[in-house]
């Protein structure tokens, strides 16, 4: 019985060891972030287009459908700037009174280019056939790499210097890094264009209007030092 009685404290003793260990090392310990922010002209052009409609016949509308995409896609890839691929393609139901009365379809082509007058001026020519369903303006990869990188680095210095001046005032020998997080982010303006339509088709200038406004890339650095006491 007295054996049971031993091992059992044991136990007790073994697991209350990592919760004091645990308390030790939040001893001294201080959270603190920093944070730096660049505003960044949008480089890169999104646009979503669709080409649809309705009719009696299933058959007879696909074959509009596909007659309409296979003309945008043959446009599009005339140009070497615009990387083109086409979305979903769904068909459904239209009812009425219950009854079924139609078809309709819809097929997706989405446009991406660095080069944004070129877009423009692609996307206000396919609107002869297609509407426009979304355009957006981003930062590309490599311009939101490099801006990241040297943010990254700004606020590093920041978090440094906060916690040079945290251990200042609190009379401080130095300090340890216990953890640090490392965060990125991108505020995007908004969609900012008109259509033109497909009256647009007797026009010169088929550029869709457009303003790509910047982004605001944001790097926080967020991490516990702990100090060390004298």
């Amino acid at each position: 019985m007295m054996l049971r009685v031993w091992v059992v404290l044991c136990v007790a003793l073994l697991l209350a060891c990592p919760a004091t260990a645990d308390e030790q090392t939040r001893y001294n310990q201080v959270r603190l972030q920093s944070q730096e922010s660049e505003p960044v002209s949008n480089d890169t052009m999104h646009v979503t287009l669709s080409a649809s409609g309705e009719q009696r016949d299933a058959a007879d509308l696909a074959g509009r459908i596909n007659a309409d995409m296979a003309w945008a896609l043959d446009l599009a890839k005339r140009h070497d700037a615009v990387k083109v691929s086409t979305g979903n393609y769904r068909t459904w139901q239209v009812r009425q009174d219950n009854k079924m009365k139609g078809w309709q379809a819809r097929q997706d082509l989405i446009l991406e280019s660095r080069d944004t007058r070129v877009l423009s001026q692609l996307t206000g020519l396919l609107q002869e056939k297609l509407q426009v369903d979304s355009m957006r303006f981003s930062v590309s990869a490599e311009t939101r790499t490099a801006v990241e990188n040297r943010l990254i680095e700004l606020a590093l210095q920041a978090f440094k210097v906060r916690a040079g001046i945290i251990g200042s005032q609190l009379q401080a020998s130095g300090y340890r890094i216990v953890d640090l997080d490392i965060g990125t982010f991108a505020q995007q303006p908004p969609v900012v264009y008109r259509s033109r339509g497909v009256a647009a088709a007797m026009e010169s200038d088929m550029a869709v209007a457009t303003e790509g406004g910047e982004s605001d890339i944001q790097v926080t650095v967020s991490g516990t030092i702990e100090l060390i006491m004298p």
